[in-house]
C-alpha cells in the first residue's frame, strides 16, 4: 500500500515539474477568417493597452514594445504578409492587438520564490482588417512563461513569444 502512494506521489510531482517547465499559449477564435489573406501585401501592426488596469500599465507597456518587435519579425519570416510596418504607418491590412491583461515576473522573483512566484503571462484581443476596414478574423490569444525558475522558457519573453506564435497560428486558419 505504502509503495503504491510512494509512486502516486513521485508520478504526481514529476507531471508537476515537467508542467512548470515550458512555456505555452493559446487562441480562440470569435471570427474565423473569412477571406485568405494575400501574403504579397503589407500588414499594419498595432499593439495598445487601453483595457489593461492602472496596476499593469508599466508591465503592458514593456510587453506591447516586445510583442511588436516579436511580431514585426514573425509575420513575414512565416509567410502571412510580404512585408510588416508600425502602426501610424498604413498597410494593405491592419493587425490591432489589444493587450487586456499583463502578468510579468521578474527573474528576482522568480529566483525568490520558485515556482509559487507563477508564470509571466500576456492575454489579447486580436482584430484584423482590410484596407477597407472591415473586419477579416478577430481572436483572444495569450501567452504564458514556465513557472519553474530553472527552466530555460521562465522568462516574461517567453510569454511574449509564445503569445506571437499563437497570434501567427491564428492568422493561417481558414
Amino acid at each position: 500500500m505504502f509503495a503504491k502512494v510512494r509512486n502516486a506521489s513521485m508520478v504526481f510531482l514529476c507531471a508537476m515539474f515537467l508542467a512548470a517547465c515550458s512555456s505555452s499559449g493559446t487562441f480562440t477564435m470569435k471570427q474565423a477568417l473569412i477571406e485568405p489573406i494575400n501574403n504579397q501585401k503589407t500588414v499594419s501592426i498595432w499593439v495598445k493597452s487601453d483595457k489593461v488596469p492602472e496596476s499593469e500599465k508599466e508591465d503592458a507597456k514593456k510587453a506591447c514594445s516586445s510583442l511588436q518587435e516579436k511580431l514585426y519579425a514573425r509575420l513575414v519570416s512565416e509567410g502571412l504578409f510580404k512585408s510588416s510596418v508600425i502602426y501610424p504607418n498604413k498597410g494593405d491590412y491592419s493587425l490591432e492587438v489589444d493587450v487586456l491583461g499583463v502578468r510579468l515576473v521578474s527573474n528576482t522573483a522568480r529566483l525568490w520564490l520558485g515556482v509559487m512566484a507563477g508564470a509571466s503571462g500576456i492575454e489579447t484581443n486580436v482584430l484584423l482588417r482590410d484596407e477597407t476596414g472591415k473586419v477579416l478574423a478577430e481572436f483572444n490569444a495569450d501567452g504564458s512563461s514556465a513557472t519553474h525558475p530553472m527552466s530555460s522558457e521562465s522568462g516574461s519573453d517567453n510569454a511574449v513569444n509564445e503569445l506571437a506564435t499563437e497570434i501567427a497560428q491564428a492568422l493561417k486558419q481558414r
